[in-house]
This record gives C-alpha cells, structure tokens and sequence, in this order.
C-alpha cells in the first residue's frame, strides 16, 4: 500500500507548489481576487487580469483556505501574503457592511450599474463567508511543536500547550488601520518556546512575487522591540525575510511589540499586465482603495492621480462604520479613495481601483 504522506510529496505536491507559484505569479488580482473570465469561472492566461474581473467571492474564500493549508504544509509564508491581502480586500468586498447584501463577483471597475444582492439562485457566496468568518479565528495563530505562528494581526487571545506548559498568547491592535502590534506572552511558568511573528510582504513590496511593486522607495524600517528593547534582526529576533523569530526562555509578562509604518504607496502591475499599463493603485497598509463616485463629484473616470502627487491618510469614524481615507489635493479638485472593501454601500455609483497616472487619452 502507497503511503499517502510519500505519495504526496513525490506526487502531488509540485504540482501544488506549480499551482500556487502560477497563482500568486501570475493570475491573483491586487484585491487577491482570483478568476478573470466568468463564463468558464476560470483563470486567464498568465497576466489576463481585466479589472471588469469575475474574482467570484466563493473564490476568494477557496483561495484563503487554500493558502493556509499550503502555509501548514510548508511554512511558506508567502501563502499568508496572499491570505492577508484577500481577506481584507477580495473577501471582505463579498458583503456589504450591514451583512445582508453580497456580491458574487468583485470587479475592480464599475459604470455605476453594479449592485451587492440579497440572494442569488446559486447561492454558495453569502454561505460561503459566513462559514470562513466564523473558522477566521483558527486562521491567526498556528503551532509545530515548540514553535509558535503569529500570522495575522488581529486582536485576540489563544491558549496552548507547549511542553506541558499552558501558554496565552494575546495581541492588542488596530490592525489595519495601525502597524502597532503589542504581543503578550504569557506561559503558566517559564518555557523554551521559538516565537514566529509574519513581517507582511507589504512592509516592502505589495506581494511577495514581481506581479505587482511599488512606485516608490519607503525607507522606513519594521521595527521589534522586546520587552521595550529595539532588537536588531540579526539579534535575539533571527534574521529571515518575512517573519522575526525569537527562541528564549519566556516567561509571563514578556511583550513583543512590532511597529509597521503605514505610508500611503502607489501599486504598479507587472508591465505584462496591459489592461494596467499607465494606471496605479493607492494601498496603505494592506488595504487596497478605490475611488467611488459618490466622493468625487459624482464621476471617477476623468480623474488622473500623478504619481507624485501628494496623498494624505485620516481615520473618518462618521464614513462607512469607521474607516482610514486617503486624500489628495489634485489642482483645483480633491480626490478622496476609500476602502476597496466598503465600496457600493452608499448605492450605485463609478468605481475605480486602477486609476491613470497621466492625462486620460
């Protein structure tokens, strides 16, 4: 008999790895939307990402489990990358932010006739969230042996068991809108532990792959500090690119604390990427913004955002349940970009995500 642990190393998994590398290479939307052509629900050609994009909801929450089981099997943290920039993007997007609405495909352009539903005849999206919010929870930490995984930022508590020691693990932020994170580690007496914290790709470059960059050079370091020590990478806090890793002895009260500037950055695609050729997206952290008509004047598509322009970030309480805006001042106009995720809840309207950096032909 063929041991199935054997069989899908030697047999299976490059093609899983094959099938990710494509993905994340060459065919995930910078929402981490996934599918361009809705007539066959399927994937395009490497680089076919038309921003009139299926990215069917059902496949965001496909993608996101399927990055995680991909992560558990090689602790490659590039599959978080991905997870992360679904989430708060191409997931979330799927309901609208009184949760009795939803879309079944997540276009990153819109004329204004696009609407979220209240059911469809298929409907496997609005099922579909609910089931992957309510397994978020399971999604923020992970465990091999003496080494624990925090992946996600996401206020929260886990308790666990290393070495026979009960351990709580805590975190207080406010995550997206804020790059502080504050982990408590809290283990019922001192343990040996290796503590992993995810360093999101986004710190340095939108993805973890050459599909999309920044327009510009942020020089503004992740900073780590250790029980309110800066701790250089190569210090206590191993060095390796996309996570900071601690082994110690921990006792109840250490703190880890990681700080990640959240300057709002412009987003280029992969020069391969036609439909996007002259365009850029406004990210700050890992949220992905768009601009709506309804805070432009009523229309979207005769606004240009030089690359150089000037953008500015505030936290608007009174906006769409509370959310980050960004903000320009472009000649005698100002422009204002909201969340990708919380566009269409103020009715029908324009919608860009992609939006010129020149002059419109």
């Amino acid at each position: 008999m063929t041991d199935i642990s054997t069989f899908f190393e030697t047999s299976l998994f490059p093609t899983v790895k094959a099938l990710f590398d494509d993905v994340t290479d060459h065919k995930m939307y910078v929402t981490g939307g996934l599918g361009a052509d809705g007539r066959t629900e399927a994937f395009g050609a490497e680089y076919a990402l038309p921003n009139r994009a299926y990215a069917e909801t059902c496949a965001a929450v496909g993608g996101m489990l399927w990055y995680h089981r991909y992560f558990l099997r090689t602790g490659d943290l590039r599959a978080y990358d991905a997870l992360e920039r679904t989430l708060y993007n191409g997931y979330l997007s799927g309901v609208s932010l009184s949760g009795d609405t939803f879309f079944y495909q997540n276009p990153l352009v819109s004329d204004g006739r696009v609407q979220r539903s209240a059911y469809f005849d298929v409907a496997c999206c609005p099922a579909n969230l609910s089931r992957l919010m309510a397994e978020l929870p399971g999604l923020i930490y992970a465990q091999q042996g003496a080494r624990v995984y925090v992946n996600l930022f996401i206020g929260s508590d886990a308790t666990l068991t290393v070495g026979g020691v009960p351990v709580t693990i805590s975190q207080q932020t406010n995550y997206p809108w804020d790059g502080r994170v504050t982990i408590h580690v809290d283990p019922a007496r001192p343990v040996r532990m290796r503590l992993s914290v995810r360093i999101p790709a986004w710190t340095a470059n939108p993805t973890a792959s050459a599909l999309y960059r920044f327009a510009d050079h942020n020089t503004r370091p992740v900073v780590v500090t250790l029980n309110g020590q800066p701790v250089a990478h190569d210090g206590a806090f191993g060095a390796r690119a996309s996570e900071a890793t601690a082994e110690r002895q921990w006792r109840k009260g250490d703190v880890v604390v990681i700080d990640m500037p959240m300057p709002v950055r412009r987003v280029l695609a992969n020069d391969k990427v036609g439909e996007d050729a002259g365009k850029s997206v406004i990210q700050r952290g890992p949220i992905v913004y768009a601009l709506e008509g309804v805070d432009n004047g009523g229309s979207v598509t005769d606004v240009t955002i030089p690359l150089d322009a000037t953008l500015t970030s505030t936290f608007r309480p009174d906006l769409l349940g509370g959310v980050q805006v960004v903000i320009g001042k472009l000649g005698d106009r100002t422009m204002t970009a909201i969340p990708y995720y919380a566009w269409n809840n103020r009715g029908r309207g324009e919608m860009e995500v992609w939006v010129p950096y020149n002059s419109r032909p």
